[in-house]
Order: C-alpha cells, then sequence, then structure tokens
C-alpha cells in the first residue's frame, strides 16, 4: 500500500493496522455513487474505525451506470442489474 498517514488507536496508543482499503459504503441497490472507505484495526485491543479513502486515484468510473468503484473489482451495481434482471453484461 502507497504511504498513508499513521493512524493511531485511541485507546492504546499504538498504530492501528489498514485491513481494507476503499471500502464501498451504502446500498449496492442504489444507482448513485457510494462514500469509499479504508477500514483500520488495532492489533491489540480490535477496535476497528473507518476513515474515508484516501487513494481515490484508485477507483474508476464504470462506463455503464456511471458509478465509481475500486479499479481492481467489477462493478457491484452492474453485476446486481445482471443478476436480478439481466440488463447488463459485465
Amino acid at each position: 500500500m502507497e504511504n498513508k498517514a499513521v493512524k493511531m488507536c485511541p485507546h492504546c496508543y499504538v498504530p492501528m493496522e489498514e485491513k481494507v482499503a476503499n471500502y464501498p459504503m451504502g446500498s449496492a441497490l442504489l444507482s448513485v455513487d457510494r462514500f469509499h472507505v479504508d477500514i483500520y484495526c488495532c492489533p491489540q485491543c480490535k477496535l476497528v474505525k473507518l476513515f474515508a479513502a484516501e487513494a481515490e486515484d484508485n477507483l474508476v468510473k464504470c462506463p455503464v451506470c456511471g458509478t465509481m468503484h475500486p479499479k481492481n473489482e467489477k462493478c457491484a451495481i452492474c453485476a446486481l442489474n445482471t443478476a436480478f434482471d439481466g440488463r447488463h453484461n459485465n
């Protein structure tokens, strides 16, 4: 992962570990851009905290539906549309 600011656990005062980058929050059933977060966990107390995603350059716009998603994943909106009504083929 790239150089990100160190996130400190507010309880243990140790550096938190990034577990997931650019995780999309919100409903995939809505055709709107979702908010992306980085998920961190404290290795000692296991506290989990969400921070606004720092690597926005990791996101791409789907050419079919226009929502933003991580470039290493398929578009969740189009995948759901295909599963439910066959409208899109990713």
